[in-house]
Order: structure tokens, then sequence, then C-alpha cells
């Protein structure tokens, strides 16, 4: 069966990534409709949109408001799509599955050698560590930047019973013990690298100046039946390894 994919979107969004994420789903993603909840650029239109205030003093609250939002929609499949406007498929997905990338207590260690006066984020991964280890529940690390499959009525459930959590994914993933298979992170802090992995996500600056962000916008160049007054390009292009493009003769 396929799923709603279902965008979180700040209410000002404005961003390039969005439209070539939206490209990717577009060719390599089983999906039924696409769904914004949040913000909504002009000049895309998505089968469903769900306009939220995102209330909440922090992005944690203001993100765990529009997934709540989208829960309680009957009008979407009853497992939906979470995705970030910079996760980008590059391969054909052809089965249901949620990552996994380590535990958490690796993840705080890691964490705090890079920074050692800690954080919020570094804080909260700690106490939901605690939190699933007085449950006799796993800690796996769910925090990659990959799309996360969940169920509406459990997740529903997950927030009535926690309602000032922040790191979701972890604690749904390990509280309903979840399928998983483990993958590194593919998310690209620099300028200069291109992975080759099944997905990609970027930071703003990688994908507007680096190496990743070109090769992106190289590879998805077709516009999707979402964007509005955009005329498709049929082209012969083939990619190397820096992402430069390369035209068959």
């Amino acid at each position: 069966m396929k799923h709603d994919v279902v965008f979180i979107l700040r209410n000002d969004y404005d961003g390039e990534e969005l439209k070539y994420a939206l490209r990717s789903v577009c060719l390599n993603f089983p999906f039924r409709k696409i769904v914004f909840v949040g913000g909504c650029p002009k000049d895309i239109k998505p089968d469903i949109y769900i306009p939220d205030v995102q209330e909440g003093t922090t992005k944690w609250a203001r993100a765990n408001h529009s997934i709540k939002l989208a829960l309680s929609r009957d009008d979407l499949t009853e497992d939906i799509w979470i995705f970030n406007d910079d996760f980008f498929i590059m391969d054909r997905v052809t089965e249901d599955v949620n990552y996994f990338n380590g535990t958490l207590e690796k993840r705080v260690i890691d964490l705090k050698k890079k920074n050692p006066s800690g954080s919020n984020y570094i804080r909260y991964m700690d106490v939901m560590r605690n939190q699933l280890v007085s449950m006799n529940k796993d800690t796996l690390s769910f925090a990659l930047h990959v799309p996360f499959l969940i169920n509406r009525v459990k997740a529903l459930e997950l927030y009535e019973k926690f309602p000032n959590l922040k790191m979701f994914r972890s604690l749904y993933g390990n509280y309903f013990e979840i399928d998983c298979k483990f993958m590194k992170d593919c998310k690209v802090y620099d300028l200069q690298t291109i992975p080759d992995t099944p997905y990609i996500s970027t930071t703003d600056a990688a994908f507007k100046e680096g190496k990743v962000g070109k090769f992106l916008r190289k590879y998805f160049g077709n516009p999707s039946q979402y964007e509005i007054n955009q005329l498709r390009i049929d082209t012969r292009e083939r990619f190397d390894e820096e992402g430069e493009i390369r035209y068959e003769s």
C-alpha cells in the first residue's frame, strides 16, 4: 500500500530545497498523496495543504504541533511518511523501512566530543535515553536525516502519554519496537562532499553553495507535477563523480 508523504514546513518557508526534494519523491518514492503542513510556497501546489500556526516556543514544540495536526486527519493514510524539505531520494525505493544509526549513548558521547559545553539537543537526547532505560526499552537512535514511517494512531498515543516529548523519532521507534535497519546518516555539512548513498540531506549552505547542491539541481532537472507553471525538459544527461554534467553524443 502506498502511504501519504507529509512535509513539515515552517510557516514562512521559502527555500529551494523543497522543489528538488519533491522531484526526487516523484521519481523514486512510492506514495499516494503529497501533503504540506505549516508553510506552502506559492509556486508549489501539494495534493493536500494543512495550514498551521505552529504554536510553541521551541522548534521541537512547533514541529510537534504540526505533526499532531497531520496525525488527526482521517483523510490521510493510516501510516504516513514524515519528510523534511531537504530529504532527497536518490534510488528507487521498493520497501517500507525505517533506519537507525547506532545507539543514543554513542550519539551523546560523539556530540559531547564535538561540543564539550553541551547543548539543549544533547541534553534532550540524554533525557530520552534515560526514559527508555527506565521503561526497559532499547535505546537506538533514529535521528537520521531520512524519511520516517509512522502510524497515526500509535503516534497520537505517544503524544498523549508524553506531551512534552522532544526526540519524537527515537521515542517512537524504541517505544513501539519498530522494524528497522542500520544506516549511516546521510547529512552533508561541507561544500565538497557528494555522497554515493540512497538518500542525501543537506545543510542550507551545502545546497546553495556546495558541490552536492549543484549535483542535485542537475540530477533532478525536470519539474514535478506539483510545480506551478513549469515546463519539462528532455535531456540525456549523465553525471561524473564530481557532479559535473556529461552529455551523450
